[in-house]
């Protein structure tokens, strides 16, 4: 038994359902099923009742859900006493992460984090795809948080999803978008298209859904300008300038406020995956290996 399986358990307790305890943990549902089976085998005992609605404790589950929350409280515990004997030069941590994440999602994170492990110093780098994995490489940061896919040769690093996201068009809220909820990818050619600079995750990601549709950005669509800011491609969509495609996660305000008009793609699934990436793990010191699990493991909403 280690503390992430009973992570998992007390996420299948809340839930009481495996597959969306998997959904949530980024696994896969015999993953997870797997995990449990191999839980009730330790003990030699059944935890759950399954049925076609889900899943509910049995009482031995019950008595062994209730001493899985109290170890965790008392890791916690553990790890805020170890904390306060470390050398500061252990608390150290910089995160790399790209535009929409380290703009729009890790901020809070971190603030959330440092509420936890109040000692924990931390640094956030801010840049493109390709610059963070280019710092990463060079030991400048020890981790990073950026968008699926990562160039290939980046493909040594060692990868953890954390969350997952939409890719919108965003349109000015004005005829002919404020009436639509989809744009068909026919639409979207004729548009007149912002796009992020090369190096951009996002952009990335786009091309390589594009590419899967024998689509060519730069000679399919009708591309009027590259911007390496997404605030500068905001305000000229705002202006009615054009249409951009952007992650949800960055225009979440916009979207409330009635500035910014999102439509979903008709077509095909742009789905963005995030992922937090770094070098070797037994090379990283105990507050980033915190901070994965903090922001990886079970039952965890890793952005506010």
């Amino acid at each position: 038994m280690n503390i992430s399986q009973f992570e998992l358990l007390c996420e299948v307790a809340r839930v009481k359902s495996f597959s969306k305890a998997a959904k949530l943990l980024h696994l896969s549902q015999p993953a997870v099923s797997s995990q449990i089976h191999s839980i009730e085998n330790y003990y030699g005992a059944k935890l759950f009742e399954r049925s076609t609605s889900g899943v509910t404790l049995t009482p031995i589950g019950e008595t062994v859900y209730k001493y899985a929350k109290e170890i965790l409280k008392l890791h916690d515990k553990l790890e805020k006493e170890i904390d306060a004997s470390l050398q500061s030069e252990n608390q150290k941590l910089v995160i790399g992460a790209s535009t929409t994440i380290g703009n729009y999602a890790i901020p809070c994170t971190i603030w959330t984090f440092k509420e936890k492990y109040p000692l924990a110093q931390i640094k956030l780098e801010v840049k493109n795809t390709k610059t963070i994995l280019n710092m990463l490489d060079n030991d400048e940061i020890d981790l990073a948080l950026l968008e699926e896919p990562l160039p290939e040769k980046h493909d040594n690093f060692k990868k953890h999803p954390v969350s997952n996201d939409e890719l919108l068009v965003i349109a000015p809220p004005k005829k002919p978008w404020v009436d639509k909820t989809t744009i068909t990818l026919a639409e979207l050619k004729k548009a007149p298209l912002i796009i992020r600079e090369q190096g951009s995750g996002i952009r990335c990601m786009f091309e390589k859904v594009l590419s899967a549709l024998n689509l060519n950005l730069l000679t399919d669509f009708n591309v009027v300008t590259e911007m390496g800011s997404i605030e500068a491609i905001k305000s000229t969509v705002e202006a009615g300038l054009g249409v951009s495609i952007c992650s949800s996660l960055a225009i979440r305000k916009e979207i409330r406020s009635g500035v910014i008009h999102p439509l979903r793609i008709e077509d095909a699934e742009f789905q963005v995956n995030y992922l937090i990436v770094y070098k070797d793990k037994k090379n990283l010191n105990s507050t980033a290996k915190r901070f994965i699990r903090f922001l990886a493991g079970p039952g965890k909403n890793p952005f506010c």
